[in-house]
């Protein structure tokens, strides 16, 4: 392993994906402020699903094409525009919560340009036997990123207005560029033959001949809708039991990415995963036990505490399913696999939006049951269908 190499990757990774977190946590913010609906909350953070699955598909094309580093500096770039034209259109009179929704779904669907980037570079720089450990570890990124980066922005907020938020932002994703660009030269293969349609639908069939790729990816697709309605629950949380201020709010986010950022380094000193499915089926089990009473708490120090249970869960689920793709995939399939991988992911932006709308009709506890039993409901058909997965 090029432990320069990887530890670049692993602060690209907190800055890009900080920077993620701290757009979701100052908008959400701003359009609750403005009197805004959770709806309007759920839509600004998952409207990006539309045009990310043809973006992330073309992608995996270009990653095995040109390599990751290329398309995660493109990305980086296209960011920091995004974030100062963010910054300016808050701070001008007119601003309204469509414009907010518009540029975040802009933003959302560049973001998918670089997340399977970001995956297909692990295995470059990772022998096989050392992914497991690599993953956990790669997890501290998005640990760090999400404590710095709603943090960041409730403090930010609080100095001045959501503007400063972004500006703050423009300056974040400037250093993941300066960041990226240490990354050492990606591995690219010889251009694939025939159209950008052949490409993705090759990749596809390689996939559903690789019958543990199918399920992994079936799984982190469709059971991350419905577990993700946790991430919108937080803002309604903080704002309609909690009444929080913008740094609490900031530190429900970071207590999140703490209990992340603990498990993640355990597991990843003791070496990582011996069974991955044994990981996996421990997430949902850690995931119910705290969201259920975070869902019925009216006490901010008790929500942290919930919040850093559920952070616990992150790193079995995340690393054990992304060394599985990793392992399994062939090196000139891994950046259209990964660009379906991170399509799967995108899961989360149908969780902002069906957790918003649940939230404005039933309720937090309602929507938190909602989350947990279409969850778990979700995971036991791989799970008893693949035998395959059961002996990963």
């Amino acid at each position: 392993m090029t432990t320069q190499g990887f530890l670049a990757l692993v602060v690209s990774n907190a800055l890009g994906f900080g920077g993620e977190q701290m757009r979701i946590a100052a908008q959400s913010w701003w359009i609750l402020e403005e009197g805004g609906s959770n709806t309007a909350v759920g839509l600004a953070a998952g409207l990006r699903v539309i045009p990310v699955v043809l973006i992330t598909l073309y992608a995996g094309i270009m990653i095995d094409r040109f390599g990751g580093k290329k398309v995660l500096l493109v990305e980086r770039w296209l960011l920091v525009a995004l974030a100062l034209a963010t910054a300016f259109i808050l701070l001008s009179d007119g601003a309204q919560i469509w414009h907010i929704v518009a540029i975040s779904t802009l933003a959302g669907a560049t973001i998918a340009l670089g997340m399977p980037a970001t995956q297909t570079l692990v295995p470059e720089i990772v022998p096989a036997e050392q992914r497991s450990s690599a993953n956990l570890f790669n997890q501290l990124g998005p640990s760090a990123g999400r404590t710095i980066g709603p943090l960041l922005a409730g403090i930010l907020i609080a100095i001045r207005n959501a503007a400063t938020a972004f500006f703050g932002l423009t300056v974040l994703y400037l250093l993941a560029v300066a960041v990226t660009m240490r990354l050492p030269a990606s591995r690219t293969f010889t251009e694939p033959r025939g159209s950008a349609l052949h490409q993705i639908a090759d990749g596809l069939r390689y996939i559903l001949r690789t019958p543990v790729l199918f399920w992994v990816l079936f799984l982190q697709t469709f059971s991350t809708i419905f577990f993700g309605l946790m991430f919108p629950l937080i803002p309604a949380i903080a704002v309609d039991v909690l009444d929080a201020s913008e740094v609490q709010f900031g530190w429900m986010w970071g207590a999140l990415a703490i209990g992340q950022a603990l498990t993640a380094i355990v597991l990843a000193v003791m070496g990582g995963f011996r069974r991955n499915f044994f990981s996996i089926l421990a997430a949902p089990i850690v995931y119910t036990a705290f969201l259920v009473p975070l869902s019925l708490t009216e006490s901010f120090l008790a929500s942290v505490a919930f919040l850093v249970g559920i952070g616990v869960a992150f790193p079995l689920w995340v690393a054990a399913l992304t060394t599985m793709v990793q392992n399994f995939c062939a090196p000139e399939y891994r950046g259209r696999v990964m660009a379906v991988w991170a399509m799967s992911v995108q899961g989360l932006s149908v969780s902002w939006i069906l957790g918003g709308w649940l939230i404005d009709q039933f309720g937090i506890f309602p929507t938190a049951m909602v989350a947990v039993g279409g969850g778990w409901f979700i995971l036991l058909i791989p799970m008893i269908v693949s035998r395959d997965l059961r002996r990963a």
